[in-house]
């Protein structure tokens, strides 16, 4: 009776951790950084200037902070519910976006589309916790955050053949976002988290002390690496354009080929969690930094220019999933460690866009792409030394 219990528990994890990957894939990889790709066809619709495109993506950086320090908060007492924001903020900003009249209610669809991501890594990370074995949480936890890059390879997809029927795109990312939520609630088993019954926990703080023991270092290194990895998300589609000379059609494509590194994160998810973080983390980090650079030095080739977008996104989407490592190894609480870590992900990747267009206005992207790639480089020393009790996370 045993045996056939637990052989019957791990369909079920798997089960669940696709519903998660497919919340992570529209909330990230569509809701989010889908506002991007679809740029080109926003501004032939409504009046965007550079200047005004970048504050509103800067916006959606501010906001996804807040809705990740709502998941903070309230993600280890209540995770279905956050998880049901996650969905709701995905599906009504897109469909905000889809049906848009004018430049103000277009924005204000982008930013609540923006903000499911903050949303949804919080709850994932907790509901995945309770519906899977203690020995493959932690290769599920970076399954399910893969999931960005298939969200992604969607988003290019969508873009190559929707390209100017956006608003057609943005009602199926709607649709999909209520999907990918109705599945998670679904297939949701926990009945709570180990511990004191939820009545008798207190939610984290993001001001105490206790939320941020043990997570300086991932939090200096999240929020430095996120700074180097803005120039690719930001500027990347761009230089591949204006200083690699590629058609609309190829630079789509190497956005998929950049989801599809993303979503082959998935393949190393069991070397991620049987390995030390230092290792993870610094290997994940300088590919990441080696990709950077060669998408600015050499983005007239398109087979390097390829090759570099794949392993950057699957670089970048590894060293994602190390922060929900490094979370659960040194917060007493994971859902909240990772949300902390995240927002300083995107608060560095805001700082970065800025600094990095900032290189580029004065000089070229063979200078500000490999600036960037260096801070990404740097980030690796967050991981070195590491204490022993945390080294490792199986």
């Amino acid at each position: 009776m045993k045996r056939s219990l637990q052989s019957s528990a791990r369909p079920h994890s798997l089960l669940f951790a696709t519903s998660g990957v497919a919340l992570i894939a529209v909330t990230y990889g569509l809701a989010r950084l889908g506002y991007g790709l679809f740029l080109p066809a926003f501004s032939a619709a409504f009046p965007l200037t550079p200047a005004v495109s970048g504050l509103l993506a800067s916006g959606a950086s501010i906001l996804y902070c807040v809705s990740a320090g709502i998941g903070f908060r309230h993600a280890s007492l209540r995770p279905r519910a956050v998880a049901v924001l996650a969905g709701l903020s995905a599906t009504l900003g897109s469909l905000g976006i889809a049906a848009a009249p004018s430049t103000p209610v277009f924005a204000g669809g982008v930013l609540l589309a923006g903000m499911g991501a903050g949303f949804a890594s919080p709850a994932m990370v907790e509901l995945v916790g309770r519906n899977a074995d203690s020995s493959a949480q932690g290769r599920l936890q970076s399954v399910v955050n893969s999931g960005t890059g298939f969200g992604v390879v969607l988003a290019g997809a969508l873009s190559l053949v929707l390209g100017e029927a956006w608003r057609l795109a943005w009602v199926l990312v709607a649709v999909l976002a209520v999907a990918s939520m109705v599945a998670v609630l679904r297939l949701d088993r926990g009945t709570g988290t180990p511990g004191l019954p939820a009545g008798q926990r207190a939610a984290p703080s993001l001001v105490a002390r206790s939320g941020l023991h043990g997570l300086a270092r991932p939090l200096g290194g999240a929020l430095v690496f996120g700074s180097g990895s803005a120039a690719v998300w930001v500027y990347g589609r761009a230089t591949l354009e204006q200083a690699g000379g590629m058609g609309v059609g190829l630079s789509a494509g190497a956005w998929i080929a950049l989801g599809l590194g993303g979503a082959g994160a998935a393949a190393v998810s069991r070397w991620l969690a049987g390995h030390s973080i230092p290792v993870t983390w610094s290997l994940s980090t300088i590919v990441t930094a080696a990709a950077t650079t060669l998408v600015g030095t050499a983005p007239g080739s398109l087979l390097l220019a390829y090759i570099a977008v794949f392993c950057f996104g699957l670089a970048y989407t590894a060293a994602t999933s190390v922060l929900i490592l490094w979370a659960a190894a040194t917060a007493a609480d994971s859902a909240a460690g990772t949300s902390l870590l995240f927002i300083a992900l995107v608060l560095g990747q805001a700082v970065g866009a800025s600094l990095t267009g900032l290189l580029l206005q004065a000089g070229s992207a063979a200078v500000a792409f490999p600036a960037a790639a260096l801070a990404c480089a740097v980030s690796a020393v967050a991981a070195v030394p590491m204490p022993a009790r945390v080294a490792r996370v199986r």
